[in-house]
């Protein structure tokens, strides 16, 4: 179900020769790992709406994530939100229990917190249950 759409996010980051150049396999679900260089994407699970019909059948879920990318350098962080955002907006696909059907961003923020520059983005993504 789209309660796994960390795994559609990963796929479509790692897909990115761009991005695998910029941070490496530095790409977390919810949390660094200790000590991990910059730059850096950190993603998590947002809300989650599911879509119901009349008859209480579940068709497919609206569900947010949050992408964070930390740096020690300011254009660094843009560049590597862009390409995040290049991944993964109007980008679907195709899992075991869900398909994602759109994905649209919905909103972007920036941070500057002890010394790292950081760079939000929220989207919404629209599954379909298999």
């Amino acid at each position: 179900m789209s309660l796994s759409i960390g795994v559609h996010i990963l796929q479509k980051l790692s897909a990115s020769q761009e991005l695998i150049f910029a941070v490496g396999e530095k790409i977390f679900p919810i949390v660094a790992t200790h000590e991990t260089t910059f730059p850096f994407i950190i993603y998590k699970r947002g809300s989650l709406t599911p879509g119901y019909t009349k008859d209480r059948y579940s068709t497919g879920d609206n569900t947010t994530a949050e992408l964070i990318v930390a740096s020690d350098k300011y254009a660094d962080s843009v560049k590597i939100i862009e390409l995040v955002r290049s991944a993964l907006e109007n980008k679907g696909g195709e899992y075991n229990s869900f398909s994602v059907v759109d994905a649209k961003v919905i909103s972007a923020d920036e941070d500057f917190i002890e010394d790292t520059f950081i760079q939000r983005i929220t989207f919404s993504f629209e599954t379909e249950t298999e």
